[in-house]
């Protein structure tokens, strides 16, 4: 990943972290699709999350009738038609939930609009990110096009240094 000077250290941090994360959903099988209750149920929580805006309640019923992968992350979801992303078209969902809270979670879209569409809708500086009360939204450059946004666990590293 290139990462230019003016980034902070914090930003490169998150960064490293979300980049395994982005790896795993790149390689995830085929988006689940849920049926019109269950869409109906999780769907605010899911934009809520997207937007970057509100964690999802993880103790709801919608919640945790969700499909998972082994690893208890959200196996992708495929939104009902019409769901939208600032605006945008999203065509796959995905989220990770570290349960002990060390590295955080993430929630990613993947659009159907391009890079600077979205910049644009979300409201995205320059670098492509933006930071909110929860944590840091950001957009892939690549494609597909995808939104994450990411909140920092109690893992930190922004004391670490190399010898």
């Amino acid at each position: 990943m290139n990462v230019t000077p003016s980034l902070s250290r914090a930003r490169r941090t998150r960064l490293k972290l979300l980049a395994p994360l982005l790896a795993v959903a790149a390689a995830a099988p085929a988006a689940h699709a849920l049926n019109a209750s269950q869409w109906q149920a999780i769907a605010p929580s899911l934009q809520a999350a997207l937007e970057c805006r509100a964690a999802p309640d993880t103790n709801s019923a919608a919640w945790k009738a969700l499909p998972r992968e082994e690893d208890g992350s959200l196996k992708p979801i495929s939104p009902a038609a019409g769901f939208t992303l600032f605006g945008l078209p999203v065509k796959e969902i995905t989220a990770y939930i570290d349960d002990s809270d060390g590295m955080g979670q993430s929630y990613s879209a993947e659009l159907g609009a391009s890079v600077a569409a979205v910049r644009k809708a979300a409201r995205l500086n320059a670098g492509g990110g933006r930071e909110t009360k929860l944590g840091s939204l950001m957009v892939s450059e690549g494609s597909p096009v995808t939104l994450t946004c990411t909140v920092p666990g109690e893992y930190d590293e922004r004391d670490y240094q190399e010898n």
